[in-house]
């Protein structure tokens, strides 16, 4: 077998290999089988912005129900400063790391509105 049969007979392999190193990446990102990490670091966070503003929230209304006071009369505009006031309140029970002190306030606030 000469040399000139063996580049022949390789050519179909060599072209599968380009041609996969090319798709292989496209595919993957496209269709979601790649994450980057600044992808997982955000889910990271809003999943703890979540359970924190989810926690604070249960405390509010555990709260708001002790004082027999009705959770209807915490909705709407006119009654921000209230909630505002219970949601801090609530948020000085529970740790939370200081960067996310704002998310968690703010996602708590709007989960009783």
């Amino acid at each position: 077998m000469t040399m000139n049969n063996r580049i022949q007979n390789g050519k179909p392999y060599v072209w599968g290999f380009v041609a996969g190193l090319i798709a292989a990446p496209i595919i993957a990102f496209s269709a979601g089988w790649v994450s980057t990490s600044g992808a997982r670091a955000e889910a990271v966070e809003n999943a703890r912005v979540e359970t924190l503003a989810g926690i604070c929230s249960s405390d509010a209304q555990k709260s708001w129900a002790e004082q027999n006071m009705d959770l209807a009369a915490l909705k709407g505009w006119d009654n921000r400063m209230k909630r505002e006031e219970l949601v801090a309140a609530s948020m000085s029970g529970i740790a939370v790391p200081e960067p996310l002190v704002k998310k968690v306030t703010n996602s708590c606030n709007k989960s009783l509105a």
